[in-house]
């Protein structure tokens, strides 16, 4: 029997989770997912946070970032994004059929919209919908988002990775133009596209779930470090800050969120070997702040710098 089930939750770790559980479980039926969030960057189990988002903005302004188990590109959720998420067998999958079920949804909001070949919803040639499929074993999920009132000012500043030349063997996301439906119609809102979707879906069988009556058990893997951070592909980097003295350039090799190797050199006409440096930094988890601390402990007992 197909099912709707809506998360009363806004924690991405849990809703991710709880989508990656529903997929497990999926049946001949299709079940419809229906979740929020709260804001957060979403990455793909293949990419690579440092080149998909700004760390330090993240943490200014208490973005989560979660790696979810499925590829495709990073996404920024808030409270003014729906995301929807077809569960069943490989078998009974239809790509098709899903989008036009939330073409029909859309249009019961007065949205008349059409498909792209890249997995995006379009209104006049302007995002408002991306999608993607993930498989394992037979089963078969089709998930995706429906932007009605998300902050493009926070999606500019948390999805714009911070200015560090940085070559990642990663996937890299592909940005698109945006456009909110509430800018289409203002009476649009995230629950009268959840309606819109409940209402097409014709399924009366709909189940509410939070962290009292459903226990995904991946959801702790989800919120570790090692998750988010080792699973990044290799990729190297480069950093740079100017001082009074000359300019200091800082180049990285990093493999599991650990530091393979690092060679700190500068322009500077005095000669300083940075060689303990480079040895204090060697195999320790990458964070682009602790590398500086290190580098300028070691500047402040050989010299005054600004």
């Amino acid at each position: 029997m197909k099912k709707i089930v809506i998360s009363e939750e806004f924690d991405p770790c849990f809703n991710i989770a709880a989508e990656h559980q529903l997929f497990l479980s999926s049946q001949e039926d299709i079940h419809l997912f229906l979740w929020q969030n709260d804001s957060s960057v979403i990455i793909g189990r293949n990419q690579n946070l440092y080149a998909e988002c700004n760390l330090g903005y993240l943490r200014e302004h208490n973005v989560k970032a979660v790696r979810r188990f499925s590829g495709g590109g990073a996404v920024y959720h808030d409270k003014g994004n729906v995301n929807f998420t077809f569960i069943t067998k490989e078998a009974s999958a239809g790509q098709d059929h899903f989008i036009k079920l939330i073409q029909s949804a859309m249009q019961r909001l007065g949205i008349d919209c059409e498909f792209s070949g890249r997995n995006d919803l379009l209104f006049k040639d302007r995002k408002f919908s991306g999608h993607a499929y993930y498989t394992d074993g037979d089963n078969y999920m089709y998930h995706g988002t429906v932007m009605v009132n998300v902050n493009f000012e926070q999606l500019e500043n948390a999805l714009t990775p911070s200015k560090i030349k940085l070559k990642s063997k990663g996937v890299e996301s592909v940005r698109s133009r945006v456009i909110n439906l509430s800018e289409i119609n203002s009476e649009i809102t995230a629950q009268s596209v959840i309606q819109a979707f409940i209402e097409t879906f014709e399924c009366k069988n709909i189940e509410y779930i939070n962290k009292n009556n459903f226990q995904p058990p991946l959801e702790k893997i989800l919120s570790s470090d090692n998750w988010m951070f080792a699973q990044s592909p290799k990729f190297d980097v480069e950093l740079e800050r100017n001082y009074s003295f000359g300019n200091m350039s800082v180049y990285i090799s990093i493999a599991d969120d650990m530091i393979q190797n690092v060679k700190i050199s500068t322009d500077s006409l005095k000669l300083y070997d940075f060689k303990a440096c480079e040895k204090e930094l060697y195999q320790t988890h990458y964070n682009e702040q602790a590398v500086w601390d290190c580098i300028e402990r070691y500047l402040s007992n050989h010299l005054e710098f600004s």
